[in-house]
């Protein structure tokens, strides 16, 4: 049971924040090969914020 609430939540994260990791993956693909850290702080921040706002039940 524990297993497929977590496949739902992932399933949740992934359709409600795409667009926000779509953007922290774009920014992130156009550094390659010189990707340092923070880089795209702004886009990952955006993403982590999306992701733990499904997991609370917020969004």
């Amino acid at each position: 049971m524990k297993e497929r609430n977590t496949t739902s939540k992932l399933k949740c994260i992934l359709v409600k924040c795409a667009s926000q990791a779509k953007a922290y993956g774009s920014c992130v693909a156009e550094k390659v090969p010189q990707v340092e850290q923070n880089m795209c702080l702004k886009e990952f921040l955006a993403l982590k914020a999306c992701m733990q706002n499904v997991v609370r039940g917020k969004a």
